[in-house]
């Protein structure tokens, strides 16, 4: 047999906090994307040191690696901060019909 499970009016499952991690973790991984673009573009293969080893990393699937998980991280960031803002709503709606004295009289 199942068990029902009660669940407090402002709970939201920290949905709001998720969705700030994933979109900062998205950006950050879209700035080293457009890093190694700068650099693939200001580097050539005739550079050395340093600068050759960034260029091979640039050149590499390293940045096709880094913009993939970058838009999946802001996709799940986004679609978190969409529940975020459905369970405001709900929190609104079991608010008003907590407080509402017809609600109750009805009952």
């Amino acid at each position: 047999m199942f068990k029902k499970r009660y669940f407090q009016i402002n709970h939201n499952f920290k949905t709001g906090l998720l969705s700030e991690l994933f979109l900062i973790i998205g950006l950050i991984l879209l700035a080293f994307f457009i890093f190694f673009v700068i650099i693939s573009t200001a580097f050539n293969d005739g550079s050395t040191g340093f600068a050759k080893q960034l260029y091979d990393i640039s050149v590499s699937t390293v940045p096709e690696s880094l913009l993939s998980l970058s838009l999946i991280s802001l996709a799940i960031g986004v679609i978190m901060y969409f529940f975020s803002c459905q369970f405001a709503k709900l929190e609104k709606i079991a608010e008003e019909i907590e407080n509402n004295d017809e609600f109750k009289e009805e009952q």
